[in-house]
């Protein structure tokens, strides 16, 4: 039986997969780590849907998970959720290390010297995530394609920004995006408690089917049947 939902990207999968199942749904999904997505490596690949240069080991998990689809990681005609472009845990440490931020009220302190353009946060970005940038924006042209932002757990002023940038150029890119740090209740304040997974850097199953409800009652993802 071919899956009812597709679930692709790094460890914010787990929350919205365990939310699927628990609601009966037929959900396969493709669990790969940050690291391998922030290595800015993976390629479009015409049958499979995904590919990664010189990576056999991965490209059998890749081939496999295609197979299950009896078609491709993007498919035309089953709803694709993705945690991909997003990796923050590896994109803001690195940028914040010493300071540097992008938010715009450190231009007018002392802190003057560290702040840091839109541009040069775009092209810090584009560095980082362009070809998962360019894997979105193919697929999407034919899949049915949502990329889901993480969920906010710390008010991080960089993050936040960092955030706010990817799902703007992911949008500007034609890419549909569900970000949390959009819906109002989530906006103002870190993720509550009962949501947060014990790890304190992920969203929980309660989480998953809060953001799935959202989704349905919003007509973001549809069925196949559905959508016939």
């Amino acid at each position: 039986m071919r899956p009812d939902l597709l679930i692709v990207g790094d460890s914010h999968c787990g929350a919205l997969q365990e939310a699927a199942v628990a609601s009966g749904l037929n959900s396969k999904m493709l669990f790969l780590s940050g690291n391998l997505w922030h290595e800015n490596r993976m390629r479009p690949h015409p049958t499979q849907g995904l590919s990664v240069p010189h990576r056999p080991a991965l490209n059998r998990r890749i081939a496999a998970f295609a197979a299950e689809a009896q078609s491709s990681v993007f498919p035309k005609d089953i709803p694709v959720l993705a945690s991909i472009g997003y990796h923050l845990g590896r994109l803001v440490p690195p940028f914040a290390r010493h300071g540097h931020s992008p938010d715009p009220t450190h231009a007018a302190t002392e802190d003057a010297a560290l702040f840091t353009s839109d541009a040069f946060l775009t092209g810090y970005i584009f560095h980082h995530r362009s070809s998962l940038f360019r894997l979105l924006r193919l697929a999407s042209q034919d899949a049915r394609l949502l990329v889901i932002a993480p969920p906010m757990i710390q008010t991080d002023p960089v993050a936040l920004h960092v955030a706010a940038r990817i799902t703007r150029i992911l949008r500007d890119n034609g890419i549909a995006v569900f970000d949390p740090r959009e819906e109002p209740d989530w906006a103002d304040a870190p993720l509550p408690e009962h949501l947060r997974a014990p790890d304190g850097v992920h969203g929980n199953p309660a989480y998953g089917a809060e953001v799935l409800s959202r989704l349905f009652d919003r007509n973001l993802i549809r069925m196949a049947a559905a959508a016939e």
